[in-house]
């Protein structure tokens, strides 16, 4: 845990050396300059709308998907249908090994490097994820499972396969900060595979169809993918180099090893509600994770996706810059995290009611779980950061003892107060792992004092937006949202809860949308560049 890589910004001589080729000419930049900070500010702005817009639509559709998928599967169908999206998820960790993260972090600063690392993850990730996939089959001979869900895990877990070609072309698109292109194959995939999925169902094909409809909307994805790495020019730079392999394993294993962790710590409590208490139970805590995804996905895929460039770069020579961008980033986060977990609460039961009708303990699951978001995506851009420090290994032991704390209550109180226990689990688990990462951040008296302020100011708005909902909900849920919601922003601005600095930093992000954008233009003038 506390044996640390070398920051490759410190190691030249660990990383592959330049091509023999002209000098590397920055992206967005024609004529080799290195870009100013507006030009920086605008490249967020693009990528942030790109982002925006399709994370927009592609949850809106998996969101509804999912709702539907619920009712067409039942609450005992639903449940393995989870429990085996979850076991296959937390298996990807293997074949990725982190060498996604390594890739964006690399090409982005130096995208000359594009192509040996798309050769380095040809040769490296395939026979890992023959690996996951053995490592999958054998967990399936444990006790506890049938031979018919044996099955379809050999049958579902063949998308490993598939979606590591994908995910190879991905990552180097959004290197290349390649945002709409990314956007529109996501949105396609999505498409493809709820058409294929419907037309599989419909012929009777239970969940043994569902899984091959998966796995050919997979192949679509791969095919789109490369097809648009070849399109601006990513190839494959052959014979394999040595030193590019060796980066993206050395680098990449605490990063695998942190997210194998952090996945079996998001997954397992429904492995553990399926093999200790039902499949109906693993079922109510996967519609409430449906929910959670639905609300909480564009918040986070978008802010942390589209910054992960920018942050790469500040890196460099920018240290001050890059560590008050984090801060500033994980308090907005704060800030938008709050108001959803107090409305989620507080109107659980209809929620459920009309999102999952005939999940009948979906509710009392959900209004627990709704409030590991805050610190899951609060403490995201600070394992972001690590990252791009390089201080990987860090994330290790944190998500280790935060694994190991999840377990542990799980273990307890499952058999103790039923589904609910998987949330105060999770809850407290994440709490903890945000409490290491602040803890660690060696922050000044001064930095730390702004932050209890803050998160002060922040809990006392939520207070004053849970009265208002409950004051209201019983008249109309939908009217005590919305009170709840103008109750709160009001409470941000009575209790001075941001600063002069984030509130530029949401009116920059508020001007990353193209209509709100516009319009912020034409009232206030162009945004003023954030000083990171």
């Amino acid at each position: 845990m506390n044996a640390e890589p070398l920051d490759p910004a410190r190691a030249p001589e660990a990383q592959p050396q330049p091509d023999p080729l002209p000098a590397s000419v920055p992206f967005g930049s024609a004529d080799g300059a290195q870009e100013t900070h507006e030009a920086q500010v605008a490249r967020l702005t693009r990528n942030a709308t790109a982002i925006a817009l399709a994370t927009l639509l592609a949850r809106g559709l998996q969101f509804g998907w999912a709702i539907l998928l619920a009712q067409l599967l039942g609450e005992a169908g639903y449940g393995t249908w989870g429990v085996i999206s979850g076991m296959i998820t937390t298996a990807a960790a293997l074949p990725e090994f982190g060498m996604g993260l390594i890739v964006l972090r690399d090409v982005a600063r130096d995208p000359v490097r594009a192509g040996r690392y798309l050769t380095g993850t040809l040769v490296g990730q395939p026979p890992l994820a023959l690996l996951a996939y053995l490592g999958l089959m054998g967990v399936a001979l444990l006790p506890g499972y049938n031979v018919e869900f044996r099955l379809l895990l050999a049958l579902a877990a063949l998308s490993l396969f598939l979606d590591l070609i994908g995910n190879m072309a991905h990552n180097q698109l959004l290197a290349i900060e390649k945002m709409v292109t990314t956007s529109a194959i996501l949105v396609t995939h999505i498409v493809f595979q709820i058409v294929f999925t419907i037309a599989a169902l419909a012929g009777g094909g239970g969940l043994p169809g569902l899984y091959v409809a998966t796995l050919l909307a997979g192949a679509v994805r791969g095919v789109l993918y490369w097809a648009a790495l070849w399109r601006y020019g990513i190839r494959p730079r052959w014979p394999v180099d040595g030193a590019t392999v060796r980066t993206l394993f050395r680098d990449g294993f605490p990063l695998a090893l942190a997210s194998f962790i952090a996945l079996a710590y998001q997954h397992l409590d429904k492995v553990l509600a399926f093999t200790m208490l039902s499949e109906a139970d693993a079922g109510y805590l996967t519609s409430s994770y449906v929910i959670i995804f639905g609300v909480t996905e564009l918040v986070g895929t978008t802010a942390l996706t589209a910054v992960y460039p920018l942050m790469s770069r500040l890196h460099d020579g920018q240290g001050g810059a890059l560590t008050s961008l984090t801060e500033r980033l994980a308090f907005l986060l704060l800030v938008t995290t709050v108001p959803i977990a107090v409305a989620v609460t507080t109107l659980a039961a209809r929620l459920s009611a009309v999102f999952f009708p005939g999940f009948a303990r979906t509710s009392v699951v959900l209004e627990i779980t709704i409030w590991y978001v805050v610190p899951a995506l609060t403490s995201a851009v600070f394992v972001q950061e690590l990252i791009i420090r390089g201080n990987q290994g860090r994330m290790v032991g944190f998500r280790l003892v935060a694994l190991a704390l999840n377990v542990a209550l799980n273990l307890l109180l499952l058999p103790r107060i039923g589904i609910q226990g998987a949330g105060v689990a999770s809850v407290t688990a994440w709490s903890a792992l945000a409490a290491l990462l602040l803890a660690t951040r060696r922050m000044e008296r001064a930095a730390l004092g702004r932050l209890a302020r803050g998160a002060a100011r922040v809990g006392l708005a939520g207070l004053c937006m849970t009265l208002a909902i409950l004051a209201l909900r019983d008249v109309s849920p939908i009217l005590g949202g919305l009170a709840g919601v103008l109750v709160y922003l009001a409470g941000l601005v009575i209790f001075r809860a941001l600063g002069p600095d984030e509130w530029r930093l949401v009116r920059r992000v508020a001007g990353s949308l193209p209509v709100v954008g516009a319009a912020l233009a034409a009232r206030f003038g162009p945004v003023d560049p954030v000083e990171a």
